[in-house]
């Protein structure tokens, strides 16, 4: 329903966070819109995503904002009465058109419109007698938009192997580190001993102090100059964080190792919150990793569940307890909104044009795609220098990868590992429908085992047809002689290959 307390017109569309802070603010005048449409549009466009994203709302008002650019560019639409069916197909052509010299692809049409419809029928439910009699919008103005298909890499697994392995090596140096760290600052005082790690150790515990739990900012901290130079003899401090609590950098690597094994969507195991490790009902040596994906289940969610030997050292749960344990120094420099979130990191930069009020926060997409980039190019780095110092034992390079990778590479993985049982990726994924899964399974090694699979069937198929058995096709010689078989499905011509008549 809609709210009671909504103005005539809404100055600024804000939206909220549960402890009723402003977390985003969109100004309707930037629609181009018709005062009465541009009303409307704001009302339902709040009431709409008041529950959303804050990455879907943008996305939906810059739609919006390219919706109201057409309008004014069409020029037929000067009140809420004139807006009908048609304006929203002169809509679609516009969105066809080139513009400044590139062309929308289907998807990208139907993304625009879709991203625009359901906040058009909330405003046309909302205010009935607004807009012109019988204005809908369709459900699917441009066909086949969700069916063409581009195919997709696939990771190997060999080299999704050797992304956990260098993954896993990362997570244990990161490990034993925070270990070391924690030990350090429990100390009631300063250590004295001397030697290069006790200077590391000194620093540990004093940069500890200093930011209250976490790392301070190397900008505006109370250090002088020399202080700066002892931090920097000492490891620097990029490496004395990794000591305090997790780093972005090693988020990376735990992010990768439970994109892989839980084979989630990227968006929503980012989401991921810190009670997600529930206890197997049955097997007490199993643990259930959960997650929510909001866009599954339609009006009734389900929710995402794996389970995992937690006997396993790098288990996912086991991996989590970590993630768990190297965050909680985070947790106090963390808004109280988001301190339920399990990928926490520090915020580098807190001043300037990226102010905040918070030293750490949930990482966010742009920053983990950043962080994963940077996790590529120095491990491939590392692998080069090993290959010039080792050429006898060469490494292969780490693949190009992209967090969307995973999903639809471990499907193909568990599809060719079932020897083509789609059912088994199907359970993996959580899908409701087999024809979604169908989607994820591709690559080299799926099209190999779909290629064998049919010529085995076509072998059989010819080998029932010529009535031959197992011992007639390995001493095959000449006609036909293999016994005759049972006619099957009405089909009473049994040998039509035998001297080219059929019986």
């Amino acid at each position: 329903p809609t709210p009671t307390d909504h103005p005539a017109e809404l100055a600024e569309i804000q939206f909220r966070d549960e402890w009723g802070r402003i977390v985003q603010r969109f100004d309707p005048a930037l629609l181009g819109m018709p005062d009465d449409i541009s009303a409307a549009i704001s009302r339902a466009f709040r009431d709409h995503d008041v529950a959303s994203s804050a990455a879907t709302r943008t996305s939906r008002w810059f739609a919006l904002r390219v919706f109201g650019r057409f309008l004014c560019e069409d020029g037929r639409v000067r009140r809420a009465v004139d807006l009908d069916t048609a304006t929203i197909r002169r809509f679609i052509t516009w969105l066809a058109k080139p513009t400044n010299g590139r062309r929308r692809g289907v998807q990208s049409q139907s993304g625009q419109l879709g991203m625009i419809r359901p906040v058009l029928k909330r405003a046309i439910a909302d205010n009935p007698g607004l807009f012109a009699p019988g204005f809908a919008v369709p459900n699917n103005a441009i066909p086949l938009a969700g069916v063409q298909r581009l195919p997709q890499d696939r990771l190997t697994t060999s080299a999704m192997r050797a992304l956990l392995a260098v993954c896993y090596a990362e997570i244990d140096t990161a490990w034993d580190r925070f270990q070391h760290g924690q030990t350090i600052v429990a100390l009631p005082n300063l250590p004295l001993r001397g030697g290069r790690t006790a200077e590391r150790d000194r620093w540990i515990w004093k940069l500890h102090r200093l930011g209250h739990g976490v790392m301070p900012p190397a900008r505006g901290s109370d250090l002088n100059k020399p202080d700066r130079q002892r931090i920097a003899d000492a490891g620097g401090f990029r490496e004395l964080e990794s000591y305090l609590h997790l780093t972005t950098d090693t988020l990376v690597a735990f992010y990768i190792v439970l994109l892989i094994q839980t084979a989630a969507n990227a968006g929503p195991l980012r989401q991921i919150k810190r009670d997600c490790l529930v206890p197997h009902p049955l097997e007490r040596h199993r643990v259930m990793v959960e997650w929510v994906k909001p866009r599954a289940g339609g009006k009734v969610k389900r929710m995402q569940r794996r389970s995992f030997d937690n006997r396993r050292p790098y288990a996912a749960p086991r991996l989590i307890e970590k993630l768990l344990a190297m965050t909680a120094p985070l947790l106090p420099h963390v808004e109280p909104s988001r301190r339920d979130r399990l990928f926490l990191h520090r915020f580098l930069m807190t001043t300037g044009r990226l102010e905040r009020d918070h030293h750490a926060g949930h990482i966010v997409q742009a920053t983990l795609r950043s962080a994963m980039l940077r996790f590529y190019e120095r491990q491939n780095a590392a692998i080069a220098s090993w290959n010039e110092a080792h050429p006898e034992k060469p490494r292969a390079l780490l693949p190009n990868f992209s967090p969307k990778l995973f999903r639809s590479s471990m499907a193909s993985a568990h599809y060719t590992a079932s020897q083509g049982d789609i059912m088994a990726a199907k359970a993996v994924l959580n899908h409701t429908s087999v024809a979604t899964t169908d989607i994820y399974v591709d690559g080299d090694a799926v099209r190999r085992l779909e290629r064998d699979t049919i010529a085995r069937l076509q072998a059989l198929m010819i080998t029932w047809v010529r009535g031959e058995t197992i011992s007639d096709r390995s001493q095959h010689r000449g006609a036909d002689t293999g016994a005759p078989v049972t006619a099957l499905f009405g089909h009473d011509c049994l040998r039509p290959t035998d001297s080219g008549h059929a019986h």
